[in-house]
């Protein structure tokens, strides 16, 4: 079994990690720039299952 040191090391765990960095880091950026408050809305509800919360939490 490997450690958790040993599983974050390896590529494929590296590459997980990267990309959904730069998804949140892009959906993070619709939901605050773009003009449109309803693609905003949702790109929050995304940004909230990326992130493992409820959608409804305030």
């Amino acid at each position: 079994m490997l450690t958790l040191l040993e599983l974050i090391n390896e590529p494929i765990s590296a590459t997980v990690i990267g990309t959904h960095s730069l998804t949140v880091a892009t959906v993070t950026l619709v939901a605050v720039l773009d003009p449109s408050a309803e693609r905003r809305k949702e790109a929050r509800k995304v940004l909230a299952l990326l992130l493992g919360r409820d959608r409804n939490d305030k």
